[in-house]
């Protein structure tokens, strides 16, 4: 084999990469992974050219002793454990390639990078990854025409396909809903009309919206610090500059209200807690009811008629603490917001008096909040076998020309995978995996060659990049454009 590569992972996302790097035919890869059944399954795909073993990536020695030896490591773990893995590469002079943020701990290890000649490229896979390099192609081609982008707005979102959105919240959980419940609480930073604001409750400036599919609707929120990708993305001067994430309308208006009360909360269960109606009802004693306008209180009243009084005390408890300011005035939609959360709460069971919590852990300890109630939506939101998975990619630029002229420019993306059932893989496993695959193989054959700690974000880097997850695997933003004089746009062209 000409190329010898360590894979240190076994999640879902390494599938496509695997067999996107043993198409060439020319290299062997080692699997390291703490679940070796796993590994030694990823290695039935290519039995010939692939080995399986065992890796505790706490263990110094060990990721010494198997990195040596290996021209590329990939590096699929959880982000906080690639420090125990990049350094040991670098003092090795291995290269590494990982589709994770760059983080400030990487990239304090530039200068040792650059010093050893290892080439580390990060953010190859969906988000980060495509969404940057789609980012970056215009913002390029925009300098090139002498354009300025003023304004940038960036979403992304995986969720189930419209058919398969079954539930109230639109949405599907593959994995523990711990991680992406407690995203939605993380404080936003991000410029809006020149003006830097910091959000605490992202949720609540959600904004639908209404021109990204003509048959989907669609709800944003920012997502996390936007602005620490002003400087990189060459923007420090746009008036508005958000990154944030895609789901159905009315996804926010209820994990919101979940917020609210408290039960996704990392407060400990209470110990008296047995059912998730016991869970609810205890945490309303622990939040005050908001100030509600007389036609807010009548909209309660009306939502809760005809239910038993225990249903009833419960519904009125749970919406009379639910935050519906941004609604303002408007009863219409805090009408909606309230049947919304109302068909949430029948669907996941806050009524059932037999839907019994697990409260405490292995060794006795109560579990948080968001824990015990996070079991339950694994169970009625779980993404099966069966369900296909949607992509969802948007970005938003102003232009403006030296006249001061300016006109929208959106680079759009929306693409189904293919559910486990069927044989396939989803769309979030393929784009992650083949992203990093294809950018590990470009390390390997030589056409990467800067040293140090890098992201896509370079013609030279993201347009082989780009052209092969379009022509190999369909994977493509389409751009549009208000004006004919702007900017080359891409997509489907009728035949005549």
């Amino acid at each position: 084999m000409k190329h010898k590569v360590l894979l240190i992972g076994s999640g879902m996302m390494t599938p496509p990469l695997i067999n996107y790097l043993q198409s060439f035919g020319d290299t062997h890869i080692t699997v390291a992974s703490n679940l070796v059944k796993d590994a030694e399954a990823l290695c039935a795909l290519h039995p010939k050219t692939m080995n399986a073993v065992f890796l505790d990536v706490m263990d110094e020695a060990a990721v010494k002793k198997l990195v040596t030896g290996h021209s590329l490591c990939i590096s699929f773990i959880p982000p906080w454990m690639h420090m125990k893995v990049v350094p040991i590469c670098i003092e090795a002079g291995v290269n590494i390639t990982t589709s994770s943020y760059i983080s400030p701990e990487m990239l304090a290890l530039d200068a040792a990078a650059k010093a050893k000649g290892v080439i580390m490229v990060n953010e190859c896979g969906l988000d980060p990854g495509i969404d940057i390099m789609g980012t970056m192609k215009v913002v390029n081609e925009a300098k090139k025409h002498n354009f300025k982008v003023v304004s940038y707005e960036s979403y992304c979102g995986g969720i189930p396909t419209a058919e398969q959105a079954t539930n109230p919240l639109g949405y599907k959980f593959s994995w523990n809903p711990g991680a992406g419940i407690r995203a939605s609480r993380n404080t936003a930073i991000y410029m809006e009309n020149g003006k830097k604001v910091t959000c605490t409750e992202p949720l609540k400036v959600a904004k639908d919206v209404e021109d990204v599919s003509v048959a989907m609707k669609f709800e944003v929120y920012p997502n996390r610090d936007s602005t620490v990708f002003m400087d990189r993305f060459g923007m420090t001067d746009c008036e508005t500059f958000i990154r944030g994430t895609f789901r159905y309308k009315g996804f926010s208006t209820i994990v919101s209200a979940f917020h609210d009360i408290g039960i996704t909360s990392d407060d400990a269960c209470d110990a008296g807690v047995k059912t998730l109606r016991d869970l609810v009802t205890w945490r309303l004693t622990k939040v005050a009811e908001q100030e509600l306008s007389a036609s807010q209180k009548a909209l309660i009243a009306k939502m809760s008629t005809g239910m038993a009084p225990k249903d009833k005390a419960l519904t009125e408890g749970v919406l009379a603490r639910t935050d519906v300011k941004r609604f303002g005035d408007d009863l219409k939609q805090t009408e909606e917001g309230y049947s919304r959360l109302l068909k949430a709460m029948r669907f996941l069971g806050f009524f059932e008096d037999d839907l019994m919590l697990t409260i405490k852990d292995g060794k006795g300890n109560l579990r948080p909040c968001l824990d015990c109630f996070g079991d339950v939506m694994a169970v009625r939101m779980e993404h099966t076998k069966n369900d296909r998975d949607l992509v969802v990619m948007r970005h938003n630029f102003i232009l403006e020309n030296e006249k001061k002229e300016r006109w929208n420019h959106t680079s759009t993306w929306i693409q189904s995978g293919q559910s486990a059932a069927s044989g396939g893989q989803s769309l979030m496993s393929t784009s992650v995996g083949v992203t990093c695959g294809i950018t590990s193989r470009l390390v390997l054959e030589g056409r990467i060659t800067t040293p140090g700690v890098l992201s896509p974000t370079t013609p030279e880097m993201y347009e082989p990049i780009l052209e092969i997850l379009e022509k190999k695997f369909g994977i493509a933003m389409i751009e549009d454009s208000e004006r004919p004089d702007g900017l080359p746009v891409t997509g489907p062209k009728a035949k005549l």
